[in-house]
Protein backbone atom coordinates (compact mmCIF):
# COMPACT_ATOMS: atom_id res chain seq x y z
CA UNK A 1 0.00 0.00 0.00
CA UNK A 2 2.79 2.41 0.92
CA UNK A 3 4.64 1.50 -2.28
CA UNK A 4 1.47 2.24 -4.27
CA UNK A 5 1.20 5.68 -2.63
CA UNK A 6 4.84 6.42 -3.46
CA UNK A 7 4.99 5.06 -7.01
CA UNK A 8 1.35 5.13 -8.06
CA UNK A 9 -0.51 2.79 -10.36
CA UNK A 10 1.19 4.08 -13.52
CA UNK A 11 4.95 4.25 -14.02
CA UNK A 12 5.75 6.74 -16.79
CA UNK A 13 9.08 7.93 -18.12
CA UNK A 14 9.79 11.62 -17.51
CA UNK A 15 8.87 12.36 -21.15
CA UNK A 16 5.52 10.62 -20.70
CA UNK A 17 4.89 12.55 -17.47
CA UNK A 18 5.62 15.79 -19.35
CA UNK A 19 3.28 14.89 -22.22
CA UNK A 20 0.51 13.91 -19.83
CA UNK A 21 0.87 17.18 -17.90
CA UNK A 22 0.76 19.26 -21.09
CA UNK A 23 -2.33 17.38 -22.31
CA UNK A 24 -4.34 17.84 -19.11
CA UNK A 25 -3.39 21.50 -18.74
CA UNK A 26 -4.36 22.10 -22.36
CA UNK A 27 -7.76 20.50 -21.77
CA UNK A 28 -8.23 23.01 -18.95
CA UNK A 29 -7.26 25.92 -21.19
CA UNK A 30 -9.56 24.55 -23.92
CA UNK A 31 -12.42 24.44 -21.42
CA UNK A 32 -11.78 28.05 -20.42
CA UNK A 33 -11.47 29.53 -23.90
CA UNK A 34 -14.30 27.53 -25.51
CA UNK A 35 -16.83 27.09 -22.71
CA UNK A 36 -16.31 30.02 -20.31
CA UNK A 37 -15.02 32.65 -22.71
CA UNK A 38 -16.25 32.20 -26.28
CA UNK A 39 -19.33 30.20 -25.29
CA UNK A 40 -21.02 31.44 -22.11
CA UNK A 41 -19.42 34.88 -21.76
CA UNK A 42 -19.64 36.20 -25.34
CA UNK A 43 -22.11 33.77 -26.98
CA UNK A 44 -19.81 33.46 -29.99
CA UNK A 45 -20.39 29.70 -30.16
CA UNK A 46 -23.10 27.30 -29.05
CA UNK A 47 -21.78 24.15 -27.39
CA UNK A 48 -23.89 21.00 -27.39
CA UNK A 49 -24.88 19.70 -23.91
CA UNK A 50 -22.63 16.62 -23.89
CA UNK A 51 -19.49 18.69 -24.55
CA UNK A 52 -20.67 21.57 -22.39
CA UNK A 53 -21.15 19.24 -19.40
CA UNK A 54 -17.69 17.78 -19.94
CA UNK A 55 -16.14 21.27 -19.87
CA UNK A 56 -18.07 22.15 -16.72
CA UNK A 57 -16.98 18.94 -15.00
CA UNK A 58 -13.36 19.36 -16.06
CA UNK A 59 -13.17 22.96 -14.82
CA UNK A 60 -14.70 21.88 -11.48
CA UNK A 61 -12.14 19.09 -11.25
CA UNK A 62 -9.09 21.13 -12.22
CA UNK A 63 -9.71 24.75 -11.20
CA UNK A 64 -12.63 24.98 -8.69
CA UNK A 65 -13.76 28.10 -10.64
CA UNK A 66 -17.47 28.85 -10.69
CA UNK A 67 -18.86 29.66 -14.13
CA UNK A 68 -20.81 32.69 -12.88
CA UNK A 69 -17.73 34.15 -11.18
CA UNK A 70 -15.43 33.85 -14.18
CA UNK A 71 -18.02 35.11 -16.66
CA UNK A 72 -19.07 38.07 -14.50
CA UNK A 73 -15.52 39.22 -13.86
CA UNK A 74 -14.58 38.98 -17.53
CA UNK A 75 -17.70 40.82 -18.67
CA UNK A 76 -16.95 43.57 -16.17
CA UNK A 77 -13.41 43.77 -17.55
CA UNK A 78 -14.83 44.53 -21.00
CA UNK A 79 -17.43 46.95 -19.66
CA UNK A 80 -14.98 48.88 -17.46
CA UNK A 81 -11.73 48.24 -19.31
CA UNK A 82 -8.77 50.12 -17.86
CA UNK A 83 -10.82 52.26 -15.54
CA UNK A 84 -10.68 52.13 -11.76
CA UNK A 85 -13.50 49.57 -11.90
CA UNK A 86 -11.60 47.15 -14.16
CA UNK A 87 -10.94 44.05 -12.00
CA UNK A 88 -7.48 43.40 -13.40
CA UNK A 89 -6.03 46.27 -15.42
CA UNK A 90 -2.24 46.73 -15.34
CA UNK A 91 -2.86 50.39 -16.19
CA UNK A 92 -4.70 50.76 -12.86
CA UNK A 93 -3.04 48.14 -10.63
CA UNK A 94 0.44 48.08 -12.18
CA UNK A 95 1.90 45.39 -14.43
CA UNK A 96 3.75 43.52 -11.66
CA UNK A 97 0.62 43.30 -9.53
CA UNK A 98 -1.45 41.79 -12.33
CA UNK A 99 1.33 39.48 -13.51
CA UNK A 100 2.17 38.07 -10.10
CA UNK A 101 -1.05 38.65 -8.15
CA UNK A 102 -3.59 38.15 -10.90
CA UNK A 103 -5.27 35.30 -9.05
CA UNK A 104 -5.57 37.48 -5.93
CA UNK A 105 -7.28 40.24 -7.94
CA UNK A 106 -9.68 37.65 -9.34
CA UNK A 107 -10.49 36.36 -5.87
CA UNK A 108 -11.03 39.88 -4.55
CA UNK A 109 -13.51 40.68 -7.31
CA UNK A 110 -15.18 37.30 -6.83
CA UNK A 111 -16.18 38.50 -3.39
CA UNK A 112 -18.03 41.48 -4.90
CA UNK A 113 -21.64 40.24 -4.95
CA UNK A 114 -22.79 43.22 -7.00
CA UNK A 115 -20.37 42.28 -9.80
CA UNK A 116 -21.48 38.65 -9.87
CA UNK A 117 -25.18 39.47 -9.84
CA UNK A 118 -24.93 42.18 -12.50
CA UNK A 119 -22.66 40.45 -15.02
CA UNK A 120 -23.48 36.72 -14.70
CA UNK A 121 -26.67 36.57 -16.75
CA UNK A 122 -27.34 33.41 -18.78
CA UNK A 123 -24.86 31.27 -16.85
CA UNK A 124 -25.75 27.61 -16.11
CA UNK A 125 -27.91 27.37 -13.00
CA UNK A 126 -29.18 23.79 -12.97
CA UNK A 127 -29.16 21.32 -10.08
CA UNK A 128 -25.60 20.11 -10.65
CA UNK A 129 -24.33 23.69 -10.85
CA UNK A 130 -26.01 24.69 -7.60
CA UNK A 131 -25.30 21.52 -5.61
CA UNK A 132 -21.94 20.37 -6.97
CA UNK A 133 -20.00 22.75 -9.24
CA UNK A 134 -20.81 25.87 -7.20
CA UNK A 135 -22.09 24.29 -4.00
CA UNK A 136 -18.94 22.18 -3.53
CA UNK A 137 -16.53 24.06 -5.75
CA UNK A 138 -13.34 22.97 -3.92
CA UNK A 139 -14.30 19.30 -3.77
CA UNK A 140 -13.26 18.75 -7.38
CA UNK A 141 -9.60 19.72 -6.93
CA UNK A 142 -9.48 17.52 -3.80
CA UNK A 143 -10.68 14.56 -5.86
CA UNK A 144 -8.04 15.39 -8.49
CA UNK A 145 -5.34 15.50 -5.79
CA UNK A 146 -6.25 12.02 -4.55
CA UNK A 147 -6.60 10.67 -8.09
CA UNK A 148 -3.17 11.99 -9.09
CA UNK A 149 -1.53 10.30 -6.09
CA UNK A 150 -3.36 7.05 -6.86
CA UNK A 151 -2.22 7.13 -10.50
CA UNK A 152 1.31 8.54 -10.20
CA UNK A 153 2.30 8.51 -6.54
CA UNK A 154 4.54 11.34 -5.37
CA UNK A 155 4.95 12.60 -8.94
CA UNK A 156 1.18 13.04 -9.02
CA UNK A 157 1.47 15.79 -6.39
CA UNK A 158 3.84 17.71 -8.67
CA UNK A 159 1.48 17.28 -11.62
CA UNK A 160 -1.45 18.44 -9.47
CA UNK A 161 0.52 21.52 -8.37
CA UNK A 162 1.27 22.41 -12.01
CA UNK A 163 -2.41 22.00 -12.87
CA UNK A 164 -3.34 24.34 -10.02
CA UNK A 165 -0.79 26.97 -11.10
CA UNK A 166 -1.38 26.86 -14.85
CA UNK A 167 -4.49 29.04 -15.03
CA UNK A 168 -3.41 31.66 -12.45
CA UNK A 169 -0.02 32.07 -14.17
CA UNK A 170 -0.97 32.00 -17.84
CA UNK A 171 -4.52 33.39 -17.69
CA UNK A 172 -5.03 35.47 -14.55
CA UNK A 173 -1.50 36.89 -14.73
CA UNK A 174 -0.33 36.45 -18.31
CA UNK A 175 -3.35 37.42 -20.40
CA UNK A 176 -4.81 39.99 -18.01
CA UNK A 177 -1.40 41.54 -17.40
CA UNK A 178 0.88 41.12 -20.40
CA UNK A 179 -2.11 41.20 -22.76
CA UNK A 180 -2.65 44.85 -21.82
CA UNK A 181 0.97 45.88 -21.60
CA UNK A 182 3.35 44.12 -24.04
CA UNK A 183 3.06 42.99 -27.64
CA UNK A 184 1.63 44.42 -30.85
CA UNK A 185 -1.76 45.78 -31.92
CA UNK A 186 -3.72 45.13 -35.09
CA UNK A 187 -6.61 47.37 -34.11
CA UNK A 188 -6.86 50.82 -32.57
CA UNK A 189 -9.18 49.76 -29.75
CA UNK A 190 -10.00 52.27 -26.98
CA UNK A 191 -7.80 50.37 -24.52
CA UNK A 192 -4.25 49.03 -24.23
CA UNK A 193 -4.98 45.43 -25.31
CA UNK A 194 -2.18 43.68 -27.20
CA UNK A 195 -1.41 40.42 -29.01
CA UNK A 196 1.24 38.14 -27.54
CA UNK A 197 2.20 35.52 -30.11
CA UNK A 198 3.66 32.89 -30.29
CA UNK A 199 2.18 31.48 -27.07
CA UNK A 200 -1.05 30.00 -28.49
CA UNK A 201 -0.13 26.41 -27.69
CA UNK A 202 -0.06 27.31 -23.99
CA UNK A 203 -3.10 29.57 -23.64
CA UNK A 204 -5.65 28.49 -26.21
CA UNK A 205 -5.37 31.45 -28.58
CA UNK A 206 -6.20 33.87 -25.76
CA UNK A 207 -2.92 35.67 -26.39
CA UNK A 208 -4.54 37.38 -29.41
CA UNK A 209 -6.08 39.77 -26.93
CA UNK A 210 -6.15 42.95 -29.02
CA UNK A 211 -8.01 41.10 -31.77
CA UNK A 212 -10.49 39.87 -29.16
CA UNK A 213 -11.10 43.35 -27.75
CA UNK A 214 -11.67 44.65 -31.28
CA UNK A 215 -14.29 41.96 -31.99
CA UNK A 216 -15.33 40.63 -28.59
CA UNK A 217 -18.17 38.42 -29.84
CA UNK A 218 -16.16 36.71 -32.59
CA UNK A 219 -15.51 32.99 -32.21
CA UNK A 220 -12.20 33.39 -34.03
CA UNK A 221 -9.43 35.44 -32.44
CA UNK A 222 -6.85 35.43 -35.25
CA UNK A 223 -7.14 38.13 -37.93
CA UNK A 224 -3.85 38.05 -39.85
CA UNK A 225 -2.82 35.08 -42.06
CA UNK A 226 0.25 34.41 -39.90
CA UNK A 227 -1.63 34.42 -36.57
CA UNK A 228 -2.55 31.04 -35.10
CA UNK A 229 -5.55 30.64 -32.82
CA UNK A 230 -5.52 27.09 -31.49
CA UNK A 231 -8.91 27.72 -29.89
CA UNK A 232 -10.34 28.28 -33.38
CA UNK A 233 -8.80 24.95 -34.45
CA UNK A 234 -10.64 23.24 -31.57
CA UNK A 235 -13.87 24.95 -32.62
CA UNK A 236 -13.53 23.81 -36.22
CA UNK A 237 -12.89 20.21 -35.13
CA UNK A 238 -15.86 20.17 -32.75
CA UNK A 239 -18.09 21.83 -35.37
CA UNK A 240 -17.25 19.04 -37.83
CA UNK A 241 -18.26 16.55 -35.12
CA UNK A 242 -21.52 18.44 -34.61
CA UNK A 243 -20.64 19.43 -31.04
CA UNK A 244 -20.17 23.18 -31.59
CA UNK A 245 -22.10 25.71 -33.67
CA UNK A 246 -20.35 28.93 -34.71
CA UNK A 247 -22.68 31.88 -34.08
CA UNK A 248 -20.58 35.00 -34.63
CA UNK A 249 -17.40 36.04 -36.43
CA UNK A 250 -15.67 39.38 -36.89
CA UNK A 251 -17.10 41.61 -39.59
CA UNK A 252 -15.40 41.31 -42.96
CA UNK A 253 -15.04 44.92 -44.08
CA UNK A 254 -13.56 46.03 -47.38
CA UNK A 255 -12.84 49.50 -48.74
CA UNK A 256 -13.53 49.94 -52.44
CA UNK A 257 -12.51 52.85 -54.64
CA UNK A 258 -15.63 54.67 -55.74
CA UNK A 259 -16.81 58.00 -57.14
CA UNK A 260 -20.33 57.66 -55.73
CA UNK A 261 -21.66 59.79 -52.92
CA UNK A 262 -21.79 58.50 -49.35
CA UNK A 263 -25.15 56.68 -49.16
CA UNK A 264 -27.13 55.04 -46.33
CA UNK A 265 -25.67 51.59 -47.00
CA UNK A 266 -22.14 52.95 -46.70
CA UNK A 267 -23.05 54.91 -43.56
CA UNK A 268 -24.36 51.70 -41.99
CA UNK A 269 -21.12 49.91 -42.92
CA UNK A 270 -19.10 52.69 -41.29
CA UNK A 271 -21.10 52.43 -38.07
CA UNK A 272 -20.69 48.66 -37.95
CA UNK A 273 -16.97 48.92 -38.76
CA UNK A 274 -15.97 51.71 -36.38
CA UNK A 275 -12.87 49.85 -35.11
CA UNK A 276 -11.66 49.33 -38.67
CA UNK A 277 -12.34 52.97 -39.58
CA UNK A 278 -10.25 54.29 -36.67
CA UNK A 279 -7.55 51.67 -37.28
CA UNK A 280 -7.37 52.63 -40.96
CA UNK A 281 -7.15 56.31 -40.01
CA UNK A 282 -4.14 55.53 -37.86
CA UNK A 283 -2.47 53.53 -40.64
CA UNK A 284 -3.37 55.76 -43.57
CA UNK A 285 -3.16 59.22 -42.02
CA UNK A 286 -1.41 59.48 -38.67
CA UNK A 287 1.52 57.10 -39.21
CA UNK A 288 2.61 58.39 -42.64
CA UNK A 289 2.36 62.02 -41.50
CA UNK A 290 4.30 61.20 -38.33
CA UNK A 291 6.99 59.66 -40.51
CA UNK A 292 7.07 62.63 -42.88
CA UNK A 293 7.10 65.27 -40.16
CA UNK A 294 9.75 63.41 -38.21
CA UNK A 295 12.14 63.44 -41.17
CA UNK A 296 11.98 67.23 -41.40
CA UNK A 297 12.02 67.83 -37.61
CA UNK A 298 14.89 68.98 -35.39
CA UNK A 299 16.59 66.30 -33.29
CA UNK A 300 14.73 67.44 -30.18
CA UNK A 301 11.34 67.37 -31.91
CA UNK A 302 12.18 64.04 -33.54
CA UNK A 303 12.78 62.48 -30.11
CA UNK A 304 9.52 63.95 -28.81
CA UNK A 305 7.55 62.58 -31.79
CA UNK A 306 9.05 59.13 -31.28
CA UNK A 307 8.21 59.25 -27.58
CA UNK A 308 4.62 60.34 -28.30
CA UNK A 309 3.66 57.86 -31.05
CA UNK A 310 1.19 55.97 -28.88
CA UNK A 311 -0.34 59.21 -27.61
CA UNK A 312 -1.39 60.11 -31.17
CA UNK A 313 -3.40 56.89 -31.37
CA UNK A 314 -5.08 57.02 -27.95
CA UNK A 315 -8.02 59.21 -27.03
CA UNK A 316 -7.19 62.25 -24.82
CA UNK A 317 -8.88 60.71 -21.77
CA UNK A 318 -6.55 57.68 -22.01
CA UNK A 319 -3.21 59.48 -21.92
CA UNK A 320 -1.38 61.19 -19.08
CA UNK A 321 -1.15 64.94 -18.48
CA UNK A 322 2.54 64.76 -19.37
CA UNK A 323 1.67 63.11 -22.70
CA UNK A 324 -0.85 65.87 -23.43
CA UNK A 325 1.86 68.46 -22.68
CA UNK A 326 4.29 66.67 -25.03
CA UNK A 327 1.67 66.58 -27.78
CA UNK A 328 1.08 70.32 -27.45
CA UNK A 329 4.81 70.95 -27.89
CA UNK A 330 4.68 68.92 -31.09
CA UNK A 331 1.58 70.75 -32.32
CA UNK A 332 3.30 74.10 -31.76
CA UNK A 333 5.87 72.98 -34.35
CA UNK A 334 3.64 70.96 -36.70
CA UNK A 335 0.25 72.19 -37.84
CA UNK A 336 -0.33 69.01 -39.88
CA UNK A 337 0.01 66.74 -36.86
CA UNK A 338 -2.27 68.98 -34.84
CA UNK A 339 -4.93 68.87 -37.56
CA UNK A 340 -4.90 65.09 -38.13
CA UNK A 341 -4.89 64.39 -34.38
CA UNK A 342 -7.93 66.60 -33.80
CA UNK A 343 -9.75 65.12 -36.79
CA UNK A 344 -9.09 61.62 -35.43
CA UNK A 345 -10.68 62.58 -32.11
CA UNK A 346 -13.69 64.09 -33.87
CA UNK A 347 -14.08 60.97 -36.01
CA UNK A 348 -13.91 58.76 -32.92
CA UNK A 349 -16.63 60.79 -31.21
CA UNK A 350 -18.86 60.66 -34.29
CA UNK A 351 -18.51 56.89 -34.66
CA UNK A 352 -19.18 56.24 -30.98
CA UNK A 353 -22.11 58.60 -30.55
CA UNK A 354 -25.56 57.10 -30.03
CA UNK A 355 -27.59 57.90 -33.12
CA UNK A 356 -31.35 57.40 -33.21
CA UNK A 357 -31.43 57.74 -37.00
CA UNK A 358 -28.99 56.50 -39.62
CA UNK A 359 -29.59 59.62 -41.71
CA UNK A 360 -28.34 61.80 -38.86
CA UNK A 361 -25.12 59.82 -38.70
CA UNK A 362 -24.73 60.01 -42.49
CA UNK A 363 -25.13 63.76 -42.35
CA UNK A 364 -22.58 64.08 -39.51
CA UNK A 365 -19.93 61.84 -41.10
CA UNK A 366 -20.36 63.60 -44.45
CA UNK A 367 -19.81 66.93 -42.69
CA UNK A 368 -16.60 65.56 -41.14
CA UNK A 369 -15.47 64.29 -44.53
CA UNK A 370 -16.01 67.58 -46.33
CA UNK A 371 -14.37 69.55 -43.53
CA UNK A 372 -11.34 67.24 -43.63
CA UNK A 373 -10.92 67.76 -47.39
CA UNK A 374 -10.68 71.52 -46.88
CA UNK A 375 -7.46 71.12 -44.85
CA UNK A 376 -5.41 70.36 -47.96
CA UNK A 377 -3.49 67.47 -46.36
CA UNK A 378 -2.96 64.71 -48.93
CA UNK A 379 -3.28 61.68 -46.60
CA UNK A 380 -6.33 63.17 -44.88
CA UNK A 381 -7.90 63.99 -48.25
CA UNK A 382 -7.41 60.42 -49.51
CA UNK A 383 -8.82 58.94 -46.32
CA UNK A 384 -11.91 61.15 -46.42
CA UNK A 385 -12.60 59.87 -49.95
CA UNK A 386 -12.11 56.26 -48.82
CA UNK A 387 -15.02 56.60 -46.36
CA UNK A 388 -17.40 56.45 -49.33
CA UNK A 389 -16.15 52.94 -50.20
CA UNK A 390 -16.72 50.99 -46.97
CA UNK A 391 -18.65 47.78 -47.46
CA UNK A 392 -19.44 44.75 -45.30
CA UNK A 393 -19.24 41.42 -47.13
Amino acid sequence: MIELLINGLIDFTWVEYLIYTLVVTQITIMSITLFLHRGVCHSAIEIKPILSHFFRFWLWLTTSMKTADWVAIHRKHHAKVETIDDPHSPIVHGINTVLFRGADLYNEERGNKETIEKYSKNCPNDWIEQKIYSGKSNFGILILFVLNIFLFGVVGIIIWAIQMMWTPIFAAGGINGAGHYYGYRNFDTPDESTNLIPFAIFIGGEELHNNHHAFATSAKFSSKPWEFDIGWLYIKIFSILGLVKIKRLALNTIVEKTDKELDSETAYALLRSKIMVITNYTKKVIKPILKRESKAASNELKKLIKKSKNSFIRQPDRISNQSITDLQKIFDESVSLSVVYNFKNKLHDILNNKYTELEKFKETIEGWRLEAKKEGIDYLDEFSDSLKGYKII
